[in-house]
């Protein structure tokens, strides 16, 4: 079976060395995913549209404007399926919750995403649980 390929959109690159949710879900599920990452200071779309993933995981941040970003994957293609992580210090939690999903976004997650569900909601959002 093919990797599912996962495109994580976050502000800054990570740093070397740190722990990351792709290191943490590639503990649990070993070989199932394939880990890619770009930064607000790179080509978004060009690394979307180059990588054709699965799943996108999305950040928000103040570098980009998460629902602009997400209008655009989707124009790019319908069937990828948007995962985002929401910081209730760019409003409220609820109405960008509503806001992304009625976007299209699959799920939203807060500070408290746990990876076990996480890994869950990868599966079933493609259909493969």
């Amino acid at each position: 079976m093919d990797k599912i390929k996962v495109l994580f959109i976050q502000e800054k690159k990570v740093k070397k060395g740190a722990i990351t949710i792709s290191d943490l879900i590639e503990n649990e599920v070993p070989d199932t995913y394939e880990f890619d990452r770009v930064s607000a200071k790179e080509d978004i779309m060009g690394k979307v549209a180059e990588l054709h993933p699965q799943i996108v995981f999305i950040s928000n941040g103040k570098a980009y404007d998460i629902f602009e970003l997400v209008r655009k994957i989707k124009e790019l293609g319908s069937e990828i399926v948007i995962l985002a992580m929401v910081f209730t210090d760019f409003g409220s939690e609820r109405e960008m919750m509503d806001r992304l999903t009625g976007l299209g976004v699959y799920k939203c997650y807060t500070s408290q995403l746990s990876v076990d569900s996480l890994i869950h909601d990868m599966f079933v959002s493609l259909n493969m649980e």
